[in-house]
C-alpha cells in the first residue's frame, strides 16, 4: 500500500499535477494500492483522503514537495502519525518515507535525515524501477533493501556510499493530466493538464529553465488526447507549463481546443510572445475563451537590468503586450517583479515604479474608454539565488536592506492609484535561500519548528549560529555545509 503525501492544504494538493502524475504512476501497477494524504500541519492523525486509512498502516509513504518551505510538515507529518521522525530511528515495523518534487532538486540535505529514499528526478523515470525492487525483496532487512534502492538510477538512501544524487529526466510524450476529482481544489472548474517541462529561455535566476535542459514540450496530439473527457463534459482546461509561449505548437494547440470547444485557461504568457505576430492569434484565441485574468513577468524596469538577468524583454514588446490584452477583454493583469539583484542601485526600483506606472495606463486606459473597470497588482518578490543557475553562488542583501527596498515599492506602487501590491515577505525570501544552502544539519531546524513557518527567530539563534554566512556572503558550489549535492548532467 502506498500513499501519495501532499504537504499541504487539500485544496493546493489536487491543484498540483504532481500529486495525480504520482497517483498515475502507482495507480498502473497492478500490485499497488495507492490513496492520498493532505497534511497543512492541523490534523491530529494523519489519515488517507480516500479511505481513512492510518499513515502508519502503509508499506511507502511519498512525499511530493515543490517549495522548500514544505519541508517543514515533514516531520512533524510523521511525529503525528506515530513515525519517527528521523530516518535512523525507524525499523522494519515502520513504513518506507520517500521525498521527492522539484524542491528535492534543488538541495536535498536539510531534509534527507528524515527519509529513506530521496528522488530527485522525474517520477516516470524512478518510481517503476523502485516498486520493482520492492515488489522483488528477498529480505526483510531494512538497511539491505534501503542499500538494494540506493543504487537505482535517481534514488539516494541513506545506505548509499555516494555524496550525489543523480537527476534523470522524463523525455517520453505522455503529459500529466488530471486523474483525480478536482471539485475541492483551488481550480475547481479546470481541468489541467501540463504542456511541457523545462523552459527554453534561460533566465539567469530561474532553477526550472536551468535544472532541466533542454525543456522538453508535449505533442498537441497528446494533450488533446489528455483532455478529450474533460472536453466532452465541457470544462474549463487548464494549460499547465513553466514556458506554455513557448511550445512549438501553442497557436495550433489553443486552436484545436477552440473548435473542440473547450474553454480554456492558460498559464503565465510570455510578453515577448504575446508581441509577436503569433501572439495576434493567441489573444484574440484568449478573447474567444474569455480568459479575463493574465500574468506576465517583466521582473526588471529596464531593459539593461533584463538584459543583466537574460530575460530578453524589450519595453515596446511589453507595451504591445500589454495594449492588445487590454483590448482583448483582459480585466485583470497580474505583473512579477523582482528585487534585491545583483548590481542593483536606487534608480532601478524608480525605473521599476515608472514601468508600473506606464503599464498602468497601457492597460487601464483602453478599459476606462470602454467603461470598463480593470484590475493590476503587482507581485514584487525578493531575488534568491537558486541552485544549479547562473546567479546561484550570488549573496542575498541582509534581510534589513530587503525591507526597505519592499517598503519603497509598496509606497510608490500604491501612490499611483488603481494598482495593488503584494509579494514573498523578505523575510521568508531569505529563509528559502537558507534552505537552498544548508547541509544536513537544518534538519534540526525543521523538526524543532513543529511545522510552522517560517519558525521563530529564537529557533534560528540556536539551530543555525551561521545562518548570515549562508545567506548573505557569496556562496560556493562546493561548500562543505551542503554536503549532499544533486547532479543535473542526467537532466
Amino acid at each position: 500500500m502506498v500513499a501519495v503525501i501532499y504537504p499541504g492544504g487539500r485544496s493546493q494538493g489536487l491543484a498540483s499535477l504532481a500529486v495525480h502524475g504520482l497517483v498515475r504512476l502507482f495507480g498502473e501497477d497492478e500490485f499497488v494500492s495507492c490513496e492520498t494524504i493532505f497534511f497543512d500541519g492541523r490534523a491530529r492523525r494523519p489519515r488517507s483522503f480516500e479511505t481513512g486509512r492510518d499513515a502508519r498502516d502503509f508499506d511507502l509513504l511519498v512525499f511530493t514537495t515543490a517549495f522548500e518551505e514544505q519541508w517543514v510538515l515533514i516531520p512533524h507529518f510523521l511525529r503525528r502519525a506515530g513515525i519517527p521522525a528521523l530516518a535512523v530511528q525507524r525499523d522494519t515495523s515502520h513504513p518506507l518515507v520517500a521525498v521527492g518534487g522539484f524542491a528535492v532538486r534543488l538541495n536535498p540535505a536539510p531534509v534527507a535525515p528524515f527519509t529513506d529514499m530521496l528522488i530527485a528526478g522525474d517520477a516516470e523515470e524512478v518510481i517503476p524501477s523502485v516498486l520493482e525492487v520492492l515488489h522483488g525483496r528477498t529480505s526483510d532487512e531494512r538497511n539491505d533493501l534501503l542499500r538494494t534502492l540506493g543504487n537505482e538510477r535517481g534514488v539516494w538512501t541513506p545506505s548509499a556510499s555516494r555524496d550525489s544524487l543523480n537527476c534523470p529526466v522524463y523525455r517520453g510524450q505522455r503529459p500529466v493530466a488530471q486523474v483525480m476529482d478536482g471539485e475541492s481544489s483551488v481550480f475547481a472548474d479546470m481541468f489541467l493538464i501540463e504542456t511541457g517541462r523545462g523552459c527554453p529561455v534561460g533566465c539567469r535566476f530561474c532553477a526550472v529553465a536551468h535544472a532541466r535542459r533542454p525543456p522538453a514540450f508535449f505533442p498537441v496530439e497528446r494533450i488533446l488526447d489528455g483532455a478529450g473527457s474533460a472536453i466532452a463534459a465541457g470544462m474549463r482546461i487548464g494549460l499547465v507549463g513553466a514556458s506554455l509561449s513557448r511550445h512549438p505548437r501553442l497557436v495550433e494547440l489553443m486552436e484545436r481546443l477552440a473548435d473542440a470547444g473547450a474553454d480554456l485557461s492558460p498559464a503565465s504568457l510570455d510578453a515577448t510572445v504575446l508581441a509577436s505576430r503569433a501572439g495576434e492569434k493567441i489573444v484574440r484565441l484568449l478573447a474567444g475563451a474569455r480568459q479575463r485574468t493574465v500574468t506576465l513577468a517583466p521582473e526588471c524596469g529596464t531593459e539593461p537590468g533584463r538584459s543583466q538577468i537574460g530575460k530578453p524583454l524589450k519595453d515596446d514588446e511589453l507595451e504591445c503586450a500589454v495594449r492588445r490584452l487590454a483590448e482583448a477583454g483582459v480585466v485583470h493583469l497580474k505583473l512579477y517583479l523582482m528585487y534585491g539583484l545583483p548590481e542593483e542601485q536606487g534608480d532601478d526600483l524608480q525605473a521599476a515604479v515608472e514601468l508600473v506606472a506606464r503599464v498602468r495606463g497601457w492597460f487601464l486606459g483602453p478599459q476606462r474608454r470602454r467603461g470598463r473597470a480593470g484590475r493590476l497588482s503587482v507581485s514584487a518578490n525578493p531575488f534568491v539565488p537558486k541552485p544549479h543557475t547562473p546567479l546561484g553562488p550570488c549573496a542575498m542583501p541582509p534581510l534589513k536592506e530587503l525591507k526597505k527596498k519592499r517598503a519603497f515599492l509598496q509606497k510608490k506602487i500604491r501612490a499611483l492609484g488603481g494598482t495593488s501590491f503584494g509579494g514573498f515577505s523578505p523575510r521568508r525570501a531569505v529563509l528559502q535561500c537558507l534552505l537552498d544552502r544548508g547541509g544536513f544539519g537544518l534538519s534540526d531546524l525543521l523538526d524543532a519548528a513543529g511545522g510552522k513557518w517560517p519558525p521563530p527567530a529564537e529557533f534560528l539563534e540556536r539551530h543555525t549560529p551561521d545562518f548570515p554566512d549562508l545567506v548573505y556572503e557569496p556562496f560556493e558550489a562546493e561548500d562543505k555545509r551542503a554536503p549532499l549535492r544533486v547532479d543535473i548532467s542526467s537532466a
